[in-house]
């Protein structure tokens, strides 16, 4: 059978511990290939409609890749998470629980990958480092996927996106991003841009609607965010293919929802926010959420109650 074999790393084998050198040493006798990989130079392309991301390491597609022994992750801890949650979407065996591997970046990251495998989100493209991401460059030019939206992965409110049209000013920031960057381990984040016809923010408990309002761009902004002079206007009765979205593609829990529906009728996931902010939907639909929400919190304890 042809085997592949993964070994987190950073460095070569002669630098490897005690450890790592004996799972490396055990592997090569049953794998056909052993990698060490460093996952600070792995690049990802999740494509819409695409059922596998293109995980690119020295030239390789890893998407393939039977197995992954993971150990320390110190410093590495963002690019070691998402190369797990990636490869395990591809049915690649990880040495630990996918749980373990998380990161402060989830919204951005770890969401990316579960909007790609249900076919979700926008097609997405991250790398760690200037040389795959000038390789992700020139497949974005190549497949004609201009234009192009940059997302800080610490970002909120909108905050720090910016659209590039051509490839010379995805360039210019690739340049610029990876002059100022301070930490390896941040990755930087393209999204194809789409256009949308309607966009909604929707304010959701255990999968019910709570409230629901349409989102209107202030004139020349990327996003329709309220912190960037979007207009929320309230309607009653979402579509019914919103409904079922939402049902599907939701846990349940407290969510701010952000979807939009494309030219097509495609539906995208922008955000699916666990902490969401409710201020300006609350003055949009006159809801009062926090009411709301302590009201079903009392519901399930009296629920609970009667089934003890």
């Amino acid at each position: 059978m042809n085997l592949s074999f993964g070994i987190v790393t950073t460095n070569t084998y002669s630098r490897l511990n005690y450890e790592k050198q004996a799972i490396y040493d055990n592997a090569v006798k049953h794998f056909k290939h052993v990698l060490l990989i460093d996952p600070r130079k792995v690049s990802y392309q999740f494509i819409r409609g695409v059922q596998k991301p293109i995980i690119r390491y020295l030239g390789r597609n890893l998407a393939n890749l039977s197995a992954l022994h993971i150990r320390g992750v110190k410093k590495i801890a963002n690019s070691t998470s998402i190369l797990a949650h990636s490869l395990d979407v591809c049915g690649c065996i990880l040495s630990d629980p996918i749980y373990r591997f998380k990161t402060g970046y989830g919204s951005k990251l770890l969401s990316t990958i579960g909007r790609h495998e249900d076919d979700s989100g926008s097609s997405s493209f991250i790398a760690f480092d200037l040389d795959n991401t000038l390789k992700l460059v020139a497949s974005i030019e190549t497949k004609k996927l201009f234009p192009i939206i940059v997302k800080p992965i610490n970002g909120k409110q909108g905050e720090g996106i910016y659209l590039l049209k051509t490839a010379a000013e995805i360039l210019a920031y690739t340049n610029l991003f990876f002059k100022q960057r301070m930490d390896s381990d941040i990755p930087i984040f393209f999204q194809t841009y789409v256009s949308f016809v309607k966009e909604y923010r929707i304010f959701v408990i255990d999968k019910k609607i709570i409230g629901l309002v349409v989102k209107v761009k202030e004139k020349g902004k990327i996003v329709a965010n309220a912190a960037q002079g979007a207009t929320f206007i309230p309607i009653e009765n979402p579509q019914q293919v919103i409904v079922e979205f939402i049902l599907d593609h939701l846990p349940n829990g407290i969510y701010g929802i952000d979807v939009a529906i494309d030219t097509t009728g495609g539906i995208h996931l922008i955000e699916a926010n666990a902490s969401p902010n409710w201020k300006a939907l609350q003055e949009s639909t006159g809801i009062d959420v926090a009411a709301v929400i302590i009201q079903d919190t009392l519901k399930k304890i009296n629920n609970k109650k009667g089934t003890s």
